[in-house]
């Protein structure tokens, strides 16, 4: 079949070494063997005995190369730099390893390049001044270092941007707010990235996940935040979409489990997750301005001040989570008008007064939502508020129960229906002409 110019076996259970005579379909320039078993090609050619180095080489048409989710090792060959029509680059979770070739820089056709879930170490190489196409990167789960890769800001069209789980040792650039317009997806997570949160990160209009989760940041939480556009209306379009019939996925952490998530689904995901670093300050009250937002997870910080009282104006948030800051004074009442809300945790903070009650926040029945905030009281809590009268017990002139009266009332009362029930079942039970009247009745009916 050397005519041949798509080969799609992606989804499979197929395992062993790929037929090394593919090398022969000169014309093929779509190649996708995702998610199957493969763990290299095989040896009975010239290609030799490899690993992913000997995949390519041969085919100078490629636009598509999706090897994703197999078994493939090794390190990347040079001769993708030969590849100017490629498109779709995906070798995401396999055992790939070494450095990511300077010459990939080249493709300047590239859209969408996923190599996370691999083991490339060292740095992001640089780049020269043109200008890249990619709209999609994903970089996750390496062990690249050092600084944040400049060669990020000579993406302009770039949507999506996925660092996380790798070892990068710098400030957060304030150029990313700039040189990357169309940012929908920002998951910088599990770093070691330090100082302060850039500001001009407010003027990515289309930013849907913001994720800076797991790092050394410090400062304040920018007042700006509240200026995310895509954050603040719903269903916001962006213009630049990606065009090509391929879809590709990024792990996202919502409500403490990992997700999958696809290009096609990034437009229910609106999220905003700074925990686990060394913000300090208030929340900013702005923050209720975010009406789109679905998650928002601050805990393990140490924030302080109060709990923003407009937070109840988040109609459509899912998932809130303040625990582990120094967070005071009452839980607003205006948070049980979060009628979507079904993960809240406002645990380990110093946090008084009575719990709001109402709405979806009745079925938010777990104390360990409010623990270790020592001035809580009421439901779900066994703390009762000295303001409740209904939890705290009366007694007459005499010493006695006021309320037991009125509960033995309701015993009575229970009882004898019991028993009127148990007496109608008995007479229906040894009465023939009673129950034969009464069947006699219900046919009629």
């Amino acid at each position: 079949m050397t005519a041949l110019k798509q080969l799609d076996l992606r989804n499979n259970q197929l395992k062993g070494e790929i037929l090394a005579t593919i090398s022969f379909l000169r014309n093929i320039n779509h190649l996708a063997l995702g998610t199957n078993k493969f763990t290299g090609w095989g040896k009975t050619t010239f290609l030799g005995s490899g690993n992913i180095s000997q995949v390519f080489g041969v085919h100078s048409s490629l636009t598509v190369v999706d090897v994703s989710d197999n078994h493939f090792n090794g390190t990347l060959p040079p001769t993708f730099c030969s590849y100017t029509s490629l498109l779709i680059l995906d070798l995401s979770n396999n055992n790939l390893s070494g450095e990511v070739p300077s010459c990939w820089w080249n493709l300047q056709h590239l859209k969408f390049m996923d190599l996370s879930r691999n083991a490339f170490v060292g740095k992001l190489p640089t780049a020269r001044n043109h200008i890249f196409s990619l709209e999609w990167l994903n970089l996750a789960k390496h062990n690249f270092h050092g600084e944040f890769p400049s060669v990020i800001q000579k993406c302009e069209n770039l949507g999506t941007l996925d660092l996380e789980g790798n070892r990068y040792d710098s400030i957060i650039p304030s150029w990313l707010g700039v040189k990357n317009p169309w940012l929908r997806i920002l998951q910088l997570r599990s770093n070691m990235f330090y100082g302060n949160m850039p500001r001009k990160l407010s003027q990515l209009a289309y930013l849907q996940l913001l994720d800076l989760a797991d790092n050394n940041l410090t400062g304040s939480i920018p007042t700006e935040f509240a200026n995310l556009k895509s954050m603040r209306q719903q269903n916001m379009k962006q213009s630049i979409i990606f065009q090509y019939q391929y879809f590709g996925q990024i792990d996202v952490n919502w409500k403490g489990n990992y997700y999958e998530v696809f290009q096609r689904t990034v437009s229910l995901v609106t999220e905003m997750d700074l925990s686990s670093n060394f913000l300090t300050g208030e929340i900013p009250t702005e923050i209720s301005n975010l009406h789109s937002l679905k998650f928002i997870n601050l805990s393990w910080n140490h924030l302080s001040g109060s709990i923003p009282k407009d937070i109840g104006d988040l109609k459509f948030l899912e998932s809130l989570n303040f625990s582990w800051n120094q967070l005071t004074g009452t839980i607003p009442s205006s948070i049980a008008n979060l009628m979507s809300l079904s993960s809240l945790n406002l645990s380990s903070n110093h946090l008084s007064g009575e719990i709001p009650k109402g709405n979806q926040l009745q079925t938010l029945d777990d104390p360990s939502i409010y623990v270790n905030n020592s001035g809580l009281c009421g439901f779900p809590l066994s703390i009762a508020c000295p303001s409740d009268s209904s939890s705290v017990p009366s007694f007459d002139e005499k010493g006695y129960h006021k309320d037991l009266g009125e509960l033995w009332l309701h015993y009575w009362v229970a009882a004898g229906f019991i028993f009127r029930i148990w007496l109608w079942l008995g007479v229906l039970g040894f009465c023939k002409p009673w129950r034969m009247a009464i069947f006699d009745c219900v046919d009629k009916m």
